[in-house]
């Protein structure tokens, strides 16, 4: 899978992650469309450490549109 990791100030890269396993507890979600928000922009424009969740070396992006894909045995 692919994902957005932010690095920092005006500083997000793409990578290629491994699948996620479903657990027996879980469910694993497909991104189909994902976009940006304030957050997002207020964010990566003036840094980390600006009072919102995301932090750096962490998946950046959380606007989405999504479908199940795989459901453990709960």
């Amino acid at each position: 899978m692919k994902a957005a990791i932010y690095l920092g100030q005006e500083n997000v890269e793409v990578r290629k992650l491994p699948n996620p396993v479903c657990g027996d507890n879980d469910v694993i979600i497909k991104n189909i469309y994902s976009s940006i928000c304030g957050t997002d922009v207020a964010v990566y424009t003036k840094g980390p450490n600006t009072g919102h969740r995301v932090t750096v070396g962490g998946e950046f992006g959380h606007e989405t549109v999504s479908r199940i894909v795989e459901v453990g045995k709960m």
